[in-house]
């Protein structure tokens, strides 16, 4: 669940991402898994949704292990949109901190590789993607 104040809008990474709607200090806690809001459903359910939903939560959510098990969480707020940067401006952990002053307006970002069992498989899908679209350009 976020803990500071964000909006959605289009991003210069990828896609969608989440912005900072206020000043957040260095150190300021802005993520903290809670169940009310965000959900865990383990990869070994997947088989039980339809295509589309397995689709989803591979988009959409990110792969931990969590009791043992391989889990995807699914954020259920704006936090399913914050794209990966190699230098984030927020840290991974138990709760997810800014890792500089942030600044009202500027995207938030996290370096998938930090948590994310799924990043590679994402990460080069992406990398695939403006490959595909600059060679498309220059034809």
């Amino acid at each position: 669940m976020l803990l500071v104040k964000t909006r959605i809008g289009p991003s210069k990474i990828h896609g969608i991402g989440v912005f900072a709607e206020e000043r957040i200090a260095r150190g300021q806690m802005i993520w903290v898994f809670d169940a009310r809001i965000d959900v865990r459903v383990p990869v070994s359910d997947l088989p039980t949704f339809p295509p589309s939903m397995r689709a989803f939560l591979h988009k959409y959510g990110y792969e931990e292990m969590y009791d043992g098990r391989r889990t995807i969480v699914l954020c259920g707020d704006h936090a399913r949109h914050v794209n990966h940067a190699d230098d984030p401006n927020v840290t991974d952990g138990e709760a997810d901190l800014a890792a500089r002053d942030i600044e009202r307006g500027e995207e938030l970002t996290c370096n998938y590789y930090t948590f994310d069992l799924d990043a590679e498989r994402k990460l080069s899908q992406r990398r695939s993607a403006r490959t595909r679209k600059s060679r498309s350009v220059l034809v």
